[in-house]
């Protein structure tokens, strides 16, 4: 009996390492942008619906979808909710998210998945307290339906920076608001990051990937600074339509520095 008892727990070890290995060999779809960023970018576009702002609901809302093998999400369907509004809300930032595909021994899959947004009206209202957003005003056109990405070549009206002040520019704002970071700093790091993004219809940008990495704190300022900024959406057959771009901000130490003898 006993020999037995060790055959089988030597075939079930050996049946659990082959599942572990097969496991090890697939990688879950993941938000082009990382997980950390993507969730910072959904923070930024949430707009809190004002039924469930007044009434002080909050919680989650789950969005299962599938990841195609070209990284295409597919088949929303809400899975858990607390708020019909609210859950309206979910899936359009869900939709936003542009992903990399799960893969198998390295081959792109199809894999179901779901990806959970927070809801807390006190955190919003606290933040919105703090730091009201800008909103654009009102456009002249509608936002396209589909949730197509287009390129800014062949656009009827290309995205444009949109400030209240109109004498504030583009070049003049990352003048003004960039942050040399510390560490850049000191190890007097200076270059220039590049990202590609792509512009909502609603002005704020998602799915930022650094193209051109600096290091030193430097990546993480310029994600801030496009964060931070509006833009009037892109316009292609009279709708307002999500738009593929990308923006390069130098980060440049003058002649003198020894941490910190220089003015940036």
């Amino acid at each position: 009996m006993r020999k037995e008892f060790i055959t089988f727990l030597a075939i079930f070890t050996v049946l659990m390492s082959l599942n572990i290995n097969v496991n090890a060999q697939v990688t879950l779809p993941e938000p082009v942008a990382g997980k950390s960023l993507t969730s910072k970018i959904i923070k930024n576009h949430q707009i809190y619906p004002q039924n469930a702002l007044e009434q002080k609901k909050g919680g989650k809302v789950v969005v299962e979808f599938t990841v195609g093998r070209d990284g295409v999400a597919k088949d929303f369907k809400i899975a858990k909710s607390f708020d019909d509004e609210c859950a309206e809300e979910a899936l359009r930032l869900v939709k936003m998210i542009e992903w990399k595909p799960a893969t198998e021994l390295g081959k792109p899959i199809e894999y179901h998945t779901d990806y959970t947004v927070d809801f807390s009206a006190k955190s919003y209202l606290k933040s919105e307290s703090k730091n009201k957003r800008v909103m654009l005003p009102e456009q002249a056109y509608p936002a396209q339906t589909s949730n197509k990405i287009y390129e800014t070549k062949g656009l009827y009206v290309q995205p444009q920076p949109y400030f209240e002040n109109k004498q504030v520019t583009l070049a003049g704002y990352l003048r003004a608001e960039l942050q040399y970071p510390e560490q850049a700093k000191q190890f007097e790091i200076q270059g220039t990051v590049k990202l590609n993004f792509v512009i909502e219809t609603d002005g704020r940008a998602s799915n930022i990937v650094v193209e051109n990495s600096v290091g030193g704190g430097c990546d993480n300022e310029a994600v801030r600074l496009i964060q931070n900024l509006l833009w009037t959406p892109g316009v292609k057959n009279d709708s307002l339509v999500r738009t593929r771009t990308s923006q390069e901000i130098t980060f440049k130490i003058g002649a003198r520095n020894y941490y910190d003898g220089n003015a940036y």
